[in-house]
């Protein structure tokens, strides 16, 4: 709860939904003790484990974070490890792995472990500690016993006496202990990053009766009040979609400069300057960043693939679906701030035509399914189009937000308007999270949406398992919208993507209706000349660079061990805008379908 009676409380938020309800043993505790030393960089931690009775006892810190899908060197921040029992006699320990340390506990009846964690990197899935605040990302300060990660706990920081507020998700013990706090479990304890220093806390606000609060430090807001009045609307549709708010308390948690948003439970943990906010387009760009990650609260955390949760924090927990996790998310956002009148219709479609350009304008689109780009995202990040040569991998983000509206447009269509996207999220949320306590597999999502359609979704769903040329003028026609047709520019066209390998010069993927693929040629062919020359990659495409639309060349090309010449004639290159618009005489279903999808 917040004490209103200062002005910079001490913010204690209550995560109301614990991920388990596993009894212990009561005569069992654990509490953290957290030091801050901001002139080295440095949290100390001493963690008090109280009727423990095992022999050895593996002491492990994760290595990622839930909300950021690839692994982190928490174990490597970690210095100066140590063990003690009750009386402060030193107990025997090693590091048995890289997050593990392995101590002999001797089933003494208490011990402690304690340990340095340096805190240098601004960013929301790192520590950071200086002198003017700190940001504490709970999974990488706060180890766990192994097999014991459902435990109840309390934490206790040692403010800087110089600072005046401590942020979190958390709940405190109690109002005469305003620097202790408690989680039901571990899992809690890692949803609920803390923010420390002087901070800055804007007007609350409450929708259905629960309590909004933004607060962090520097928050550079020059007009509070107005700045809470835009949020508030946008908030609010987000939670009308669903249809109820599942926590007694939400807070925005701004870490200062620094980099990225992380969801949580109860509270998003970012960086935040909201000086970025004086002009329209920075101001829509702020908010569709907060409606983002505000609606992750819904969708990864209550509405979530089978794999994220329960957690295992040793591994990647691997899916297929960060598409819908993260892509229906961004979907969402722009959707939140058209429904709360933050945008106009044509700024609405100018973000969906954005996204899908981005994702389109990539030669990733060619390699890589948004199934796959969420599974290797452990290894390649979330946004793709990375590397050096040809990239050959895409943004779940991007593809699953045009994933997120051909779905939906599928959905109403289908079933006369009956159903929607909304409609799809609100049974996930109802079957799955509130019913059964658990995330969905991938055949329970689609055959969630195919219900609501009352249709297969084949298609739909084999542009997100393929890499399939999608069909964006049938499905943004059910809602009545048209795409600005393409213009010839007066380059030439051959389609063929080429890249040089072990000496040769490989096809490597040809764009579809390409005048390449209408003359048969595929990935992995090798081309051996160009009208009798041969040549490398970079030399192939600075030689098509110089010839014109209607020119014809000559393509020696060898395909299992046969070479065979092929002529093409070049087309003009055409460039797509993506811009959405209107359709001129929408029919009654497209009228009452767009009218429905953005509130009117």
């Amino acid at each position: 709860m917040v004490n209103r009676s200062r002005s910079i409380a001490i913010l204690a938020v209550l995560a109301m939904i614990p991920l388990s309800g596993f009894g212990q043993n009561p005569e069992t505790r654990m509490a953290f003790t957290v030091f801050l030393n901001p002139a080295e960089h440095l949290y100390r931690v001493e963690f008090r484990c109280e009727g423990l009775t095992d022999e050895l006892l593996d002491f492990k810190i994760p290595v990622w974070m839930p909300g950021y899908y690839g692994l982190q060197d928490y174990a490597g921040n970690v210095l100066n490890f140590r063990a003690v029992d009750g009386d402060g006699k030193s107990l025997a320990w090693e590091k048995t792995t890289d997050n593990c340390w392995r101590v002999v506990s001797g089933r003494t009846a208490a011990m402690t472990v304690a340990y340095d964690v340096l805190a240098t990197s601004p960013f929301v899935a790192h520590n950071y500690l200086d002198e003017d605040r700190g940001y504490i990302a709970p999974v990488g300060l706060f180890m766990y016993v192994a097999g014991r990660i459902r435990h109840p706990v309390t934490v206790t920081i040692h403010q800087n006496p110089k600072w005046s507020g401590i942020a979190t998700g958390l709940d405190r013990v109690s109002d005469d202990q305003p620097a202790t706090f408690t989680a039901p479990d571990f899992d809690t304890l890692y949803d609920c990053p803390i923010v420390l220093g002087n901070l800055d806390q804007l007007p609350p606000f409450e929708i259905r009766g629960v309590p909004h609060y933004f607060v962090g430090y520097q928050l550079g807001i020059s007009d509070p009040e107005q700045f809470m009045k835009d949020l508030k609307p946008v908030i609010e549709a987000g939670v009308d979609v669903i249809g109820e708010v599942p926590y007694t308390h939400y807070t925005f948690l701004g870490i200062g400069p620094g980099m990225g948003g992380i969801e949580h439970l109860n509270s998003v943990a970012m960086g935040f300057s909201g000086g970025g906010g004086n002009t329209r387009e920075k101001k829509i760009r702020m908010l569709n960043f907060l409606a983002h990650e505000y609606f992750h609260n819904f969708n990864v955390k209550r509405i979530r693939p089978i794999a994220l949760g329960p957690f295992d924090y040793d591994k990647p927990n691997l899916t297929d679906m960060l598409w819908v996790s993260e892509g229906f998310t961004s979907y969402y956002e722009f959707l939140m701030l058209r429904r709360a009148g933050a945008t106009t219709n044509e700024e609405m479609l100018k973000e969906i035509g954005n996204t899908i350009a981005s994702y389109e304008n990539k030669t990733g689109r060619l390699f890589q399914s948004a199934t796959q780009s969420s599974f290797d995202s452990w290894i390649q990040g979330p946004f793709g189009g990375r590397g050096t040569g040809i990239v050959k991998t895409i943004s779940y983000y991007d593809k699953g937000a045009v994933l997120g509206a051909l779905l939906d447009f599928a959905v109403r269509h289908e079933s006369k308007n009956r159903e929607s996207l909304d409609s799809v999220m609100r049974t996930l949320y109802r079957k799955f999270y509130k019913e059964l306590g658990r995330g969905w597999t991938d055949e329970e999502f689609q055959a969630v949406c195919e219900a609501a359609a009352g249709a297969p979704l084949t298609e739909v769903f084999g542009y997100a398992s393929t890499t399939k040329d999608v069909d964006y003028a049938k499905y943004f026609a059910y809602a009545g919208l048209e795409f600005e047709k393409p213009k010839e520019l007066p380059d030439a066209f051959l389609g063929a993507l080429v890249e040089d390998k072990d000496g040769r010069l490989v096809v490597a993927a040809t764009e579809p209706d390409s005048p390449a693929r209408t003359a048969g040629l595929a990935a992995a062919d090798e081309i051996k000349s160009l009208n009798g020359v041969s040549m490398t990659a970079a030399a192939f495409t600075d030689a098509l660079k110089v010839l014109k639309p209607g020119g014809r060349i000559k393509l020696a090309v060898e395909r299992g061990g046969v070479v065979r010449e092929v002529e093409i004639v070049l087309e003009h290159r055409l460039e797509r805008t993506w811009k959405i618009r209107p359709m001129t005489n929408p029919d009654p279903l497209q009228q009452a379908i767009w009218k429905d999808w953005v509130k009117d």
